[in-house]
């Protein structure tokens, strides 16, 4: 595999977890607040707090595992986590929230694709 496209996918996979790790935050934190943010103003506190601790989790996992050969499996889960917000969004009527959702799905899990490809012709 030729080294940008390598460097791309650590890029866009260091983008991921940090990404998921400040909103797996903020929800988990203040679940009001970013549930406010999120659109998820309809959507139990609890249930908002499962979701943030899931997304930080994988965040941090995601980048803690820079370097590691399972780095993919923690993008991937992070898709699956995208079907789950939106399925939330797809229950309370947020038609474009839910299609950004499923969109951000197929994002990550092209980006683990390419990681889980990276890893195995090395």
């Amino acid at each position: 595999m030729p080294a940008s496209r390598n460097a791309v996918l650590t890029i866009a996979a260091d983008g991921v977890g940090a990404v998921s790790a400040a909103l797996g935050g903020l929800l988990t934190v203040a679940p009001l607040t970013g549930g406010r943010w999120l659109d998820l103003t309809r959507t139990d506190v609890r249930y908002r707090r499962v979701l943030g601790m899931a997304d930080l989790v994988l965040g941090i996992t995601t980048l803690a595992g820079r370097s590691s050969r399972w780095r993919w499996r923690a993008v991937a889960a992070r898709s699956l986590l995208h079907l789950l917000f939106g399925r939330e969004y797809m229950r309370k009527d947020r038609r474009r929230n839910t299609v950004t959702m499923f969109a951000l799905f197929v994002i990550d899990a092209v980006i683990a694709m390419g990681l889980r490809g990276a890893r195995r012709s090395i």
